[in-house]
């Protein structure tokens, strides 16, 4: 089993703020849709950015993430990533082949290895974009001067998100914290190590939940390494004996968890919700399981097909 999926103390998490950026994660998936999205409670949406997918010799640039201002505090800013349109396809964005991570000012030895896949998203540009995603990302930051900036996404926007934190870090550090939600792994232990050497594991929590298979993703022989703290919840279809992947993945069921369960001491919450995936199904929500997460990606070829055949 891959020793970075062991479980750490867990963190305590700020109720407001963490469910604050957990709506801010959806919003950008709204505004990649072109559905209208809820701004977290307090904030304003004042700006935006987009990023290059690129498709075997092609590719398209799209609508990736979404800056939120405070009203009451104008120095402290939001800045949230998308996931994948679905989020079933963070299996493939991965990429197991990995790429040196190059900060935007700066250097940090030796390098970084990090997913082709999440980094060509983050620092590709084509089809005559002006600025790739990272480009935007510091034009942004050098327009508005946050004096607190609370990074931030779900899925691939978790993986983007800490990307971009570490290029923070090292380019140009001011104070910020980045909690994101149902991250895969980013890159190889040379990440790792430049990560958690650069972040403390106070400003840098993974919020997921134990039952979800991307956490987990890439599959444990290929090396990869989680960073920063974890924070774990635990819920699924009741029930039910094939994996639901996409409902123990949704950052809606997991904001709802995160409702009942940050405002508790310890912040746990046993009980049941309709699922947000499919609303006849139920989702269960329990006390997390003790001891290393489960290297679900080892297996989720496997869960894939079952639930494909049975929808």
């Amino acid at each position: 089993m891959n020793q970075s999926l062991s479980t750490p103390t867990q963190p305590t998490l700020d109720d407001s703020l963490t469910i604050a950026l957990a709506i801010a994660s959806k919003a950008a998936y709204d505004y990649y849709s072109g559905t209208p999205f809820i701004s977290p409670q307090g904030y304003d949406q004042i700006d935006a950015w987009t990023g290059w997918d690129a498709f075997l010799f092609t590719g398209s640039e799209e609508k990736y993430g979404l800056v939120f201002q405070s009203i009451v505090d104008p120095g402290t800013f939001i800045f949230a990533f998308r996931g994948t349109d679905s989020d079933m396809d963070a299996y493939e964005d991965v990429h197991f082949l990995t790429e040196d991570f190059v900060p935007s000012r700066g250097g940090i030895s030796p390098a970084p290895r990090v997913a082709s896949g999440f980094y060509g998203i983050y620092d590709g540009r084509g089809d005559g974009m002006s600025q790739s995603m990272r480009e935007q990302l510091f034009s942004l930051i050098d327009q508005y001067q946050p004096q607190q900036l609370y990074v931030t996404g779900h899925s691939l926007g978790a993986a983007l998100s800490q990307l971009f934190s570490l290029d923070l870090a090292i380019s140009q550090p001011i104070a910020s914290t980045n909690i994101n939600f149902s991250s895969p792994m980013v890159g190889i232990d040379s990440w790792q190590t430049a990560y958690n050497g650069m972040i403390p594991a106070s400003d840098s929590i993974r919020v997921y939940n134990y039952w979800d298979y991307v956490p987990s993703l890439p599959p444990s022989d290929v090396g990869y390494a989680a960073v920063g703290s974890g924070f774990r919840t635990a819920f699924y279809v009741q029930g039910e004996w094939y994996p639901h992947v996409l409902s123990r993945h949704s950052i809606v069921n997991l904001t709802t968890v995160l409702s009942h369960a940050l405002a508790q001491s310890p912040q746990q919450w046993v009980g049941t919700f309709a699922d947000y995936v499919d609303a006849s199904l139920t989702m269960v929500s329990t006390a997390p399981p003790m001891g290393a997460d489960v290297p679900w990606a080892d297996r989720v070829g496997g869960y894939m097909a079952s639930e494909s055949a049975l929808r």
